[in-house]
């Protein structure tokens, strides 16, 4: 791993192996500063001072944290600099009575990234580069959080050496209305569809995790949670294969959603196949929510509904506080649902590709 005792006094995250649950190996990570590396342990200084001992045996990837840029204010328009979250007061702090979310722009979306975790990664200065062989844009494209390090050009030739390698196109996940969007579209890049529905443009939506409780109320119908996906699972969400297991089954905290034919229906032959799903992850104080699919012939219950509350307490009971989702910006009926629920935009972002 990258990650030596040279780091210690410096900001680093740390994926630890932290037990095994339902016969599945559960990770986690931990972001602070290395305050030493002696006898076998890590000891990490979280922001909110909390100390975290971690035993080397159990650290299976680490890695420095660049310094980040201070952010704009959090009413400006998007901008693509790395929120540093120790600097952003915590939204139940009376002295941020608005209650801005602890990341935005940017430093969200690495924080979706860690949540929707690729199967090969790499760093270059605040840019993280992805790969898990195509399965989804997310999961194979660049989350440009910072500064590369280096001229965008020589970033850019990088990411065209990165993506070759794995066998894939040239993606970087922009922040509309940022300067890097400029850049690229002067050097010939152009936005490329992403998703099921092949849409290019999507909202990145954010609400405090209490208020969509509130209003989303308790779920109407029993839902189940698990942390791996079957192949049932996966042929609701309409993807499958082995990249798609690990990425889906990927993150800090993982719960996916199951909703049966007869937790909706009592009559006798309702039997017990799935008919709606959903995937939450906890990464921090965030929760995540994705993956939410209803069977045609059962929409329009509730269920939806359903899913997100009960993804909602399980993030809750886990100390999530603020959750966000990505929906694509022509999907009027989720975003209605999603208005209801108190989301509110935080950003919006297109993927861009060279020219072709």
């Amino acid at each position: 791993m990258p990650l030596s005792p040279s780091d210690v006094g410096h900001r680093v995250v740390v994926r630890r192996r932290l037990g095994v649950e339902h016969g599945r190996t559960v990770y986690g990570d931990v972001l602070g500063v290395l305050e030493s590396w002696a006898g076998g342990r890590l000891s990490l200084r979280r922001r909110d001072g909390e100390l975290v001992e971690v035993a080397e045996d159990d650290v299976v990837a680490g890695k420095p944290v660049p310094a980040a840029p201070a952010r704009r204010p959090r009413r400006g328009p998007p901008d693509a600099e790395v929120a540093d979250p120790a600097d952003h007061p915590d939204p139940a702090d009376p002295a941020d009575p608005a209650g801005d979310a602890p990341e935005s722009g940017a430093a969200l979306a690495l924080v979706a990234a860690w949540g929707w975790p690729a199967t090969v990664t790499e760093r270059l200065g605040g840019w993280l580069l992805q790969a898990a062989d195509g399965f989804t844009s997310r999961a194979n494209s660049v989350v440009p959080a910072g500064d590369p390090g280096c001229s965008l050009d020589d970033a850019l030739a990088r990411v065209a050496g990165f993506y070759a390698a794995a066998g894939l196109p040239s993606r970087i996940q922009v922040v509309v209305g940022t300067p890097l969007e400029t850049e690229l579209v002067a050097r010939g890049w152009r936005p490329r569809a992403s998703g099921k529905r092949g849409f290019d443009t999507t909202d990145v939506r954010v609400a405090p995790l209490a208020e969509v409780l509130s209003r989303s109320g308790a779920p109407a119908v029993k839902v189940g949670l698990g942390g791996e996906p079957d192949q049932a699972w996966l042929d609701l969400y309409g993807r499958s294969g082995p990249a798609a297991r690990k990425v889906v089954g990927g993150g800090d905290h993982v719960a996916l959603a199951r909703l049966t034919a007869n937790a909706v229906d009592d009559s006798d032959g309702a039997g017990d196949g799935l008919v709606g799903i959903g995937r939450g992850v906890v990464t921090g104080r965030w929760l995540g929510l994705s993956a939410v699919e209803i069977l045609p012939a059962y929409r329009r219950r509730g269920l939806g509904r359903a899913v997100l509350a009960a993804l909602g307490t399980w993030g809750r009971d886990l100390g999530a506080t603020w959750v966000y989702l990505q929906v694509a910006a022509d999907n009027t009926g989720a975003l209605a649902l999603y208005d209801r629920l108190g989301f509110r935009l935080d950003h919006q972002y297109r993927y861009y590709g060279p020219s072709e």
